[in-house]
């Protein structure tokens, strides 16, 4: 802790010197919540980030972030840009790669697969419609082997993608024909990919299957509040979806061949109070929000699972197990 008041009394500092130069930018943001809970019982977490950035004479801007956790007692760095209107270089942690950005996480070639996820570099430039990044892990030296590289561009109302790492490469297209979405995908390893949506007025039909024959088929409906749909798989699984919108009240239910059922309501009273309940299969939960205004909010969960819930309902809400008594701010 004394730590943690050292870096952010120097923080404060710095951004008192920045502010009187004109020349920098620091803005501070955070969180903190105190919770209590029944079987838990009281915790909690604040969490400050210091961003700091500067306009340089030939246009570009330089910044970066740090980051300080009061309760693990941490201080991260975030990452540092140089970046301009058309091009960027990045050095830091958990930057996602050349190949993850033209292709996304469909292909598992650069980064070991992992998500694009890298710790290195990353540099782009933008040339009209087409983005060149490259990427590269930090260290002693930099191989060949490890660089990564990946263009987006469109043509023709399309947009495509490539991404070529190690000797493997993927590439993505997307777009629309005869009034269908239609999406394909492929890499040097054999994977391939293709779906089609093709709405007739409230209701989408659509259809994927890849080099596995693991297909899908399914239909959505959606028109004045009330949604529907159906999905079937290759392994003969499929869920059944029904949902409503209107005047504050969201309701959302699903039932799956496995004869899991989820059922969960919210309700935006429009006076700062939402409540909401629902069925995770066997466990229920409820729960009631108050915005206090100024980013605080207080908050009361409950679940009778065994285990926590993760974003449950149609508010998505994390839920731990027992009872929950809590107020949060953000600022």
């Amino acid at each position: 802790m004394k730590n943690i008041l050292l870096t952010t009394t120097a923080l404060v500092a710095f951004a008192g010197a920045a502010a009187a130069d004109g020349h920098t930018s620091v803005s501070f943001s955070g969180e903190a919540s105190v919770e209590y809970n029944s079987n838990a019982g009281y915790s909690t977490a604040a969490e400050m980030t210091a961003t700091g950035s500067a306009t340089l004479d030939n246009g570009f801007t330089a910044s970066t972030s740090l980051t300080v956790d009061a309760v693990a007692g941490t201080i991260s760095a975030g990452s540092i840009s140089l970046s301009s209107d058309t091009a960027s270089l990045t050095f830091g942690t958990e930057l996602d790669g050349a190949v993850f950005t033209a292709v996304g996480d469909d292909y598992a070639i650069g980064d070991d697969g992992e998500e694009g996820v890298a710790e290195g570099l990353v540099a782009s430039v933008t040339m009209g419609e087409t983005t060149l990044t490259v990427s590269a892990p930090m260290g002693a030296t930099i191989e060949t082997a490890d660089v990564e590289v990946g263009v987006t561009t469109s043509a023709a109302g399309w947009s495509l993608g490539f991404g070529l790492a190690n000797d493997a490469y993927a590439m993505t297209a997307a777009g629309t024909a005869g009034g269908a979405d239609i999406g394909f995908g492929m890499s040097s390893d054999s994977e391939w990919d293709v779906s089609v949506a093709y709405p007739v007025g409230a209701v989408t039909v659509s259809a994927s299957t890849d080099e596995a024959e693991a297909w899908t088929v399914g239909a959505a409906y959606a028109a004045d509040g009330v949604s529907a749909g159906f999905e079937l798989n290759a392994d003969e699984s499929w869920e059944v979806t029904a949902g409503y919108a209107a005047d504050g009240v969201t309701v959302a239910a699903a039932f799956t061949d496995a004869s899991v059922m989820t059922l969960g309501a919210t309700y935006d009273m429009g006076n700062g109070l939402t409540v909401g309940a629902g069925i995770e299969d066997t466990v229920n939960y409820a729960f009631a929000s108050y915005d206090l205004g100024g980013g605080a909010n207080a908050f009361v969960d409950y679940t009778d699972a065994a285990a926590a819930l993760e974003e449950v309902g149609p508010s998505e809400r994390d839920i731990a197990t027992g009872t929950t008594v809590g107020v949060s701010f953000t600022f």
